[in-house]
């Protein structure tokens, strides 16, 4: 969203009186840094606690299976 700004001139007193507004801007998606990751589907946090439960579900069966690969792979 854009900032509003407004101008009101009092011709009676010859006062002047602005405003400015900004809407604050949330960027959905993962942001990843230094201390960790930031998640924001803009569906609220239980969604978010979701997203990432899945996620963490999904590396664990995946490992299993890599390592399900390799043990049966080692002994021949």
């Amino acid at each position: 969203m854009a900032d509003t700004k407004t101008i009101t001139v009092d011709p009676d007193d010859g006062s002047v009186m602005i405003q400015q507004t900004s809407q604050p801007t949330t960027v959905e998606g993962v942001e990843v840094s230094g201390s960790g990751f930031k998640l924001n589907t803009g569906m609220g946090w239980g969604v978010d606690v979701a997203v990432v439960l899945i996620v963490i579900a999904v590396l664990y069966v995946g490992k299993k299976y890599v390592d399900k690969y390799f043990a049966k792979n080692k002994g021949v």
